[in-house]
């Protein structure tokens, strides 16, 4: 006796099957008793199939703008180096508070009109005025370094 399998499209994320718009190969009575009456997978017709190639193309391409779009940021961070914040300090060069994400982020944008997300800002702890190594995540294994400058308040 053969054993028959059948290929569908994944409707959500299934453990030890596959993610969301997977085409899977399934054997056909757990697609046809179980898969397929819970509503988490449809069979893999020849319209589907080509209905997930379409849409995987558009993902790829999804993809590679945003890589060239976070090549281009990196590098106008990059040349420009360095920027500058400016915070209040108690007795030598201790600052009130700290540098945060948000912060830093809002200089970006004032800067270069760039948004940035503050979860992609990796900071060190700032709370002395100096220079700091700050990284900041742009895309996948793409990272961008920056320094920034903390100076104390001018009254």
């Amino acid at each position: 006796m053969s054993k028959r399998t059948i290929q569908i499209v994944l409707k959500e994320n299934i453990q030890k099957l596959g993610k969301s718009n997977d085409i899977v190969t399934v054997a056909a009575g757990y697609a046809r008793n179980f898969l397929i009456p819970n509503k988490m997978a449809a069979v893999a017709t020849t319209g589907i199939l080509n209905q997930q190639k379409l849409y995987a193309a558009i993902k790829e391409e999804k993809r590679k703008t945003a890589k060239e779009d976070s090549i281009k940021i990196k590098q106008l961070l990059e040349e420009i180096q360095k920027f500058s914040i400016s915070k209040k300090t108690g007795d030598g060069e201790t600052i009130f508070g700290s540098v945060t994400e948000k912060e830093i982020s809002q200089i970006i944008k004032n800067t270069t009109n760039v948004d940035i997300d503050k979860q992609n800002i990796i900071l060190p702890e700032i709370k002395t005025i100096g220079i700091y190594n700050i990284e900041i995540k742009l895309f996948n294994q793409i990272i961008a370094n920056i320094q920034l400058q903390v100076l104390p308040e001018s009254n």
